[in-house]
C-alpha cells in the first residue's frame, strides 16, 4: 500500500479539517486534480461524483455537484457553479428537508429520488452556472456560459446561454461534430496526444474561402 492509498482509507473520517489535510497532501502527491486517480477515487466513493481524468475545477469542490454524476475527461468546470440532481418536493405538504431527508434525522429514508446527470467529455462549464435536477445529459464538447441556468438537455458541441439555457451556436459544422464524436480523441492520455500536440493548439475548422470562388 503506497502513501497516497493510506490517506484515501483516511479519508472515511468524518472531519472536514483531516479531510482537507488529506486532499492537499493527495493533490501535491500526485501532482494536482488534472492527474490525480487517487482524489478521483475519493469524490466516486464519498460524494458519488464519477470524474474522468484531466477534468479540473469546480467539481473537485465537496456538494457542489450532487451524487450521481459522471463526469467525463478533458473538462473544464468552473470553480463557482451548480450542479442538482433532484428538487425540493413540492407535491408534498412541506418542502421543508427534514421531511425527506434522513440526514436530518425525521424520516428513515430518503423521500426524493435523483435524476443521474451524465456530463461527456471536453465539456466546459463556467462561472456561476446552473444546472437544473431534472437536466440528464451535457454532450461532449458543450459549453454552458458563464451564468447560464441549464433547464434542459446539452446537445454535443452546443454553446448554451441565458436563463433558461439556450443553444445559440454549435462550436462547429454538423460534418465536423460527427467527426470529432467518432475520432473519441478524449480516450488517449494526454501522452498519447502529446505528439500531436499542435493539431489542438489552433483552429480545428477552417471555413472555405469564399473570396476565391
Amino acid at each position: 500500500m503506497n502513501l497516497s492509498d493510506i490517506l484515501y482509507s483516511f479519508y472515511r473520517i468524518k472531519s472536514h479539517r483531516i479531510r482537507n489535510i488529506i486532499s492537499k497532501a493527495i493533490l501535491r502527491i500526485e501532482g494536482g486534480e488534472l492527474y490525480s486517480e487517487t482524489y478521483s477515487r475519493i469524490f466516486k466513493k464519498y460524494y458519488q461524483v464519477d470524474i474522468g481524468l484531466y477534468t479540473l475545477g469546480g467539481c473537485f469542490v465537496p456538494y457542489q455537484i450532487d451524487r450521481y454524476t459522471k463526469i467525463g475527461r478533458y473538462c473544464s468546470i468552473a470553480r463557482v457553479m451548480r450542479s442538482m440532481n433532484r428538487n425540493h418536493p413540492m407535491d408534498f405538504k412541506s418542502m421543508h428537508a427534514f421531511f425527506f431527508n434522513p440526514a436530518l434525522s425525521y424520516c428513515e429514508e430518503d423521500r426524493i429520488e435523483y435524476v443521474p446527470l451524465e456530463i461527456g467529455n471536453d465539456v466546459w462549464i463556467g462561472h456561476n452556472a446552473i444546472i437544473m435536477p431534472h437536466v440528464q445529459t451535457i454532450g461532449d464538447g458543450a459549453v454552458v456560459a458563464a451564468g447560464a441556468v441549464v433547464h434542459n438537455n446539452v446537445p454535443p458541441y452546443a454553446v448554451v446561454v441565458g436563463n433558461p439555457a439556450r443553444p445559440v451556436r454549435y462550436r462547429f459544422p454538423k460534418e465536423a461534430i460527427e467527426e470529432l464524436l467518432a475520432s473519441k480523441w478524449w480516450e488517449k492520455s494526454i501522452e498519447e496526444i502529446k505528439p500531436f500536440i499542435k493539431e489542438f493548439q489552433r483552429p480545428y475548422f477552417q471555413p472555405p474561402d469564399t473570396n476565391n470562388t
